[in-house]
């Protein structure tokens, strides 16, 4: 623009920031915003909040490669991390974040939901999970939390293995009157299998399919299904055990899991698709299944396929 003679304004470095974010260039982002405070322009509400959301776009893009959780067979869920970090910056950008939110505060910008909503995102994708609940109280004396924040909140503490604060943020969502939905389940269930709480998150799975059942809540889906019979699975006790088989049952009634419609038989399951604990689950409810169909005389025994 300037070289054409043409000086840019408050609201063509606003569009331009907004454009960096969702291109996800977040140092470009950054540098415009540089540049505005440079020329004393005056920076908005929505030109912080574009700045804000590429900064968690490019951290949750950065969670995704380099976190994942992985299942031992016999020993449970494991934090898996990336060997990869070529880029360290990017591991930093919740500060960036939280500077961006108080620069808001000490210059008079109004914040709103979404403001926190996205630094919540980058905190929560950081794993940064107290920095994630102090905002979601800051966030209280300005603005009403929304579900995108709270749910962010939640995984954090689920990402850093915090079960008491992601429970604790669960219920104020609903005592704030936002119904949970399923990201926000499976967010809580994420948490209580990283901490190891299968008699909560058994809880919680009842919860689901009760208020789907009454019309009040969100039905579970395959994701909580394998993160129910995978916190199950680590529990000990037989106790545990008949609740994975019950869990299972529920979701092959619901049609999560093993649907009339697939390609799965009586006689030719495949498995290749579920991880351990629910591969275990599913072949304790076909054998049961077989036996119980052999007593009755309601099938013919058949050859056995199991496809791994």
């Amino acid at each position: 623009m300037k070289e054409k003679g043409i000086e840019p304004n408050e609201v063509s470095y606003g569009v331009a920031v907004t454009a960096c974010g969702n291109g996800g260039q977040w140092e470009k982002a950054l540098e415009l915003l540089e540049q505005m405070r440079k020329e004393n322009m005056k920076i908005n509400t929505i030109t912080y909040n574009s700045a804000i959301a590429a900064l968690a776009k490019a951290v949750r893009s950065e969670s995704r490669q380099q976190r994942r959780y992985d299942y031992r067979p016999g020993g449970g869920w494991s934090k898996v991390e990336s060997s990869d970090s070529t880029d360290n910056n990017k591991n930093m950008l919740w500060k960036v974040a939280l500077d961006l939110v108080h620069c808001m505060e000490t210059e008079g910008i109004r914040r709103d939901s979404f403001t926190f909503s996205s630094a919540i995102s980058t905190c929560g994708a950081s794993g940064r999970w107290q920095e994630s609940v102090d905002l979601i109280e800051a966030m209280k004396r300005e603005t009403k939390p929304n579900k995108i924040a709270y749910t962010s909140a939640i995984t954090a503490c689920a990402n850093s293995e915090k079960w008491e604060p992601a429970f604790e943020l669960f219920n104020d969502m609903k005592n704030d009157g936002l119904q949970p939905d399923l990201v926000a389940y499976n967010a809580l269930i994420n948490a209580g299998m990283m901490a190891n709480q299968p008699e909560k998150v058994y809880e919680i799975w009842e919860e689901m399919c009760r208020g789907s059942v009454k019309g009040e809540s969100v039905s579970p889906d395959i994701v909580t299904l394998t993160e129910v019979i995978a916190t199950l699975d680590r529990g000990i006790g037989k106790i545990n055990r008949d609740r994975a088989d019950k869990v299972f049952t529920e979701a092959v009634s619901r049609g999560i899991i093993l649907k009339k419609d697939s390609l799965d038989s009586s006689w030719e399951v495949d498995l290749s698709r579920m991880s351990f604990p629910v591969a275990r689950a599913a072949c304790r409810f076909i054998f049961r299944r077989i036996v119980t169909s052999a007593r009755s005389g309601d099938d013919d025994i058949k050859d056995f396929s199991l496809i791994t």
